[in-house]
């Protein structure tokens, strides 16, 4: 009979066996045994052939290597082109010997997306190479539809998401309640949300389980979604150049629409490249739009509220932080480290000359010198460091727990960046700047925000007498001593 015959066929059919994954191991050192020790556990694997070899400039993985494993360490040579060319061929994980965490940031920048540490194991070898065995980004996509469909239906999952994006105002708290839901709806080794400016700009919001270095990256796939309106799918970052970054990842990006305005970008990274193109269905994409549509709204009302705060506390010109906002900052800075017994510095830089440029360009020129040199201040900060336009042409930085020499070493840095940087470069040759700078720490030389900032000044101004270019550390006056300051 005819459904007989169909069971029969059906129970002869056995799966077809998992073909062998054939690795390269390529590593630095000349001791064998090592390297054993380092892929001991990959040789239990009944699967799993390896190709173990030395890094030589000839040595290239052969074709129909699966993965390729690359050993870095802290003083290693590193030949940028062969780990290109590698990463080209086959998909690539670094792994060290040793667990520092800056060989995770100098894998980065190689281009892994994933740094392993010895013994190598098979589940992290596999999900960082993206092997048969893990669940390729292509074939979630694919059954992505029929499983945010549920969710998208169920009154639950949208109020605890409708919850979890109000309870705040802040742009960076939103984001991270969307992208902590996101991350159990889509599974992905990394989720990021970047913002959409008014301008179009895009700039990185807030990721779970993201490094600084995935930041550009997200920011460019991001980008690519703006520009088209549609999601974004691919099976390997490195290979498609509008993305133009070297990362050896799949990757999706979302758009984040609200009344018609593209307010964000969900962009997620995943283990390793795609084994085949990933795409978006019609109903993922109409179930997912459904799920973020809660947070969407909350996200654009942040960021407008976020904005107008900024407008408040901006110099319009620069861009930096007003005198208003750094009054008030320095005030709650100079309480807390009075309470937390912590150091806390502030610069006064003031530019030498830039009278000069006005009167040889105008002042419309002069203003875009001014932006530049902001820039410049601004970049030779520290992240943490507060900075802002005092007035005219002078900064003043604060500097949370920071002492007088930490204080001094950023006020080197800062003094040497304006000097070498080529102001309106288009003008006739272009223009050089200096800055006097005035260095100030409490509780060395002063026991509240204003003699902080008188003390800087005049350190400045001492700066400036001394022949400018320069930088001065205000010193104790008469009587004084750090036993002054009181909580």
């Amino acid at each position: 009979m005819p459904g007989r015959r169909q069971r029969s066929v059906a129970t002869a059919q056995a799966p077809q066996p998992l073909k062998a994954v054939r690795l390269a191991v390529l590593h630095r050192g000349a001791k064998g045994e090592s390297v054993e020790r380092h892929v001991a556990q990959l040789r239990r694997r009944r699967r799993v052939s390896l190709v173990i070899a030395r890094q030589t400039k000839s040595g290239i993985p052969a074709k129909g290597t699966a993965g390729i494993l690359w050993e870095i360490s802290a003083d290693a040579r590193l030949d940028r082109r062969r780990v290109s060319a590698l990463l080209e061929r086959a998909p690539t994980a670094s792994y060290s010997a040793s667990s520092d965490r800056h060989l995770g940031d100098l894998s980065r920048s190689l281009g892994f997306l994933h740094h392993l540490t010895v013994p190598l194991r098979w589940p992290e070898v596999e999900r960082a190479l993206g092997l048969p065995g893990a669940v390729d980004l292509a074939d979630r996509l694919e059954k992505a539809g029929t499983r945010l469909k549920r969710l998208a239906a169920r009154a639950d999952v949208l109020g605890d998401l409708l919850r979890a994006v109000n309870e705040s105002t802040e742009p960076h708290a939103v984001a991270s309640a969307l992208v902590a839901r996101v991350a159990t709806w889509l599974p992905m080794a990394t989720w990021s949300v970047v913002a959409v400016e008014v301008d179009g700009q895009v700039r990185w919001l807030v990721g779970r389980e993201v490094e600084r270095t995935l930041r550009a990256p997200a920011e460019a796939i991001a980008d690519v979604v703006v520009q088209r309106g549609l999601p974004y799918a691919t099976a390997r970052v490195a290979g498609d150049r509008q993305i133009g970054e070297a990362l050896e990842a799949a990757a999706v990006g979302f758009p984040l629409v609200a009344n018609g305005v593209t307010v964000g970008v969900l962009v997620g990274f995943d283990h390793g490249r795609a084994r085949r193109d990933p795409k978006w269905s019609a109903e993922a994409r109409a179930a997912l739009t459904t799920l973020l549509e809660p947070a969407v709204f909350a996200l654009g009302h942040a960021l407008r509220v976020a904005r107008a705060e900024a407008l408040s506390v901006t110099d319009d010109l620069t861009q930096l932080y007003n005198s208003r906002y750094l009054h008030g900052v320095l005030r709650k800075e100079v309480k807390r480290a009075v309470r937390n017994k912590r150091s806390l510095s502030l610069l006064f830089v003031d530019l030498d000359g830039f009278k000069k440029i006005n009167d040889a360009h105008g002042h419309v020129l002069g203003s875009r010198a001014l932006v530049e040199a902001a820039a410049v201040v601004r970049g030779a900060a520290r992240e943490t460091d507060v900075v802002a336009r005092f007035g005219g042409d002078e900064f003043v930085i604060v500097l949370p727990e920071t002492d007088d020499q930490g204080a001094l070493a950023v006020a080197e840095r800062m003094r040497e960046h304006v000097s070498r940087y080529l102001y309106l470069a288009d003008r006739a040759g272009g223009s050089r700047l200096t800055v006097s700078i005035g260095v100030a720490t409490l509780p060395t030389v002063a026991d509240s925000a204003d003699t902080l900032l008188q003390a800087a000044d005049a350190a400045m101004y001492r700066a400036k007498e001394a022949g400018r270019d320069g930088v001065s550390v205000a010193v104790p006056g008469p009587g004084w001593s750090p036993a002054t300051v009181e909580d």
